[in-house]
C-alpha cells in the first residue's frame, strides 16, 4: 500500500486535491486514482484532482481530471490553484508559463489573487430559446450561458441536466442583481451538479456580456463561492480570483495499475 502526500486547495469554492507527479508510482492511472480519492464522504472530497508535472518545456503542466475519472481536461479554477500551489510549493515566483489540456497559458501571482490567462471563444453560438437569450461556446471547456433573471430560484439541475446531455456541455445561468452585479450559477459535467464556481464559465459568461452586450472589461461577477474577474490586458483574456491551500496530509491507497 502507497502512501501519497497530497494537499488540499480551493479557488473561489471549487475545491481540488493537488498531487505532484513526482510522488506518484510512473504505472498508476490518473482517471482511476481521482475516482478513488476525490469522492466526498469516501475520501478526501474534492470537485476533481490535479497533477502537477515539472519535467516539461514550460514551468509545469497541469492535468486535470473530474471526480467521475474523466479528462484531462481544462479546469479555469484548477489552473489558478495549480499556480498558487507551484509558488508555495515549489518554485517562489510571481509569473509562470504553464501547459494545459486546451494549450499555454500564463499565471501570475497578484497579492491576494491568482491570475491566468484563457482561451478566447472561436465561435459563439446562438442557441433557440423562446423565453431567454442562450448561447454555446467554448472556453476551453464547452459551456452553455443563458441569462435568466430568475436564477437564484430555477431547479438547476432539473433545468440544466438535458442541456448538459444534449450538447455536452456545462451549463451556466447568469443574472443581473443590481447594475454592473452579476452573478453565476453552474452545473458541471463530470461533477454533475451545481458547484460553487467555474473558472471556464465565468469566462465563457464574461465573454458573452461584452461580445454580444457591450458591457465593458472587467466583468466581476459573483459565484457561489466568491468574486471572480475577466478582464482584456495586452490582448490577452484574464481571469481572476482568490486561490489558497485549505490543508495538506497523507493517505493510503492501493496501487494502481
Amino acid at each position: 500500500m502507497q502512501k501519497l502526500k497530497f494537499y488540499k486547495y480551493q479557488a473561489t469554492g471549487n475545491d481540488f486535491v493537488v498531487l505532484d507527479s513526482r510522488q506518484i508510482p510512473e504505472a498508476w492511472n490518473y482517471s482511476e486514482l481521482a475516482t478513488r480519492i476525490c469522492p466526498r464522504r469516501a475520501a478526501i472530497g474534492a470537485d476533481g484532482l490535479i497533477i502537477i508535472e515539472t519535467d516539461v518545456a514550460e514551468d509545469f503542466e497541469m492535468k486535470y481530471y473530474n471526480v467521475d475519472g474523466s479528462g484531462p481536461i481544462m479546469c479555469g479554477n484548477g489552473a489558478r490553484a495549480s499556480v498558487q500551489f507551484v509558488y508555495q510549493i515549489i518554485e517562489k515566483k510571481e509569473e509562470f508559463q504553464f501547459r494545459t489540456p486546451d494549450g499555454d497559458h500564463y499565471g501570475k501571482i497578484q497579492s491576494d489573487k491568482v491570475a491566468i490567462t484563457m482561451q478566447n471563444a472561436a465561435e459563439i453560438q446562438h442557441l433557440e430559446d423562446e423565453e431567454h437569450q442562450t448561447f454555446l461556446l467554448n472556453t476551453g471547456a464547452p459551456h452553455i450561458v443563458i441569462l435568466h433573471p430568475d436564477a437564484e430560484n430555477i431547479d438547476i439541475e432539473e433545468y440544466a441536466r438535458p442541456l448538459r446531455k444534449k450538447y455536452d456541455a456545462n451549463v451556466n445561468f447568469v443574472y443581473q442583481r443590481e447594475p454592473d452585479g452579476w452573478l453565476i450559477r453552474t452545473y458541471e459535467r463530470g461533477v454533475e451538479g451545481e458547484t460553487l464556481a467555474c473558472g471556464t464559465g465565468v469566462t465563457a459568461a464574461g465573454l458573452i456580456l461584452t461580445e454580444k452586450f457591450q458591457h465593458d472589461y472587467p466583468v466581476n461577477i459573483e459565484a457561489k463561492g466568491g468574486s471572480l474577474a475577466v478582464d482584456l490586458r495586452d490582448e490577452k483574456l484574464w481571469l481572476i480570483g482568490a486561490a489558497q491551500q485549505v490543508y495538506e496530509g497523507k493517505i493510503k491507497i492501493n496501487e494502481l495499475r
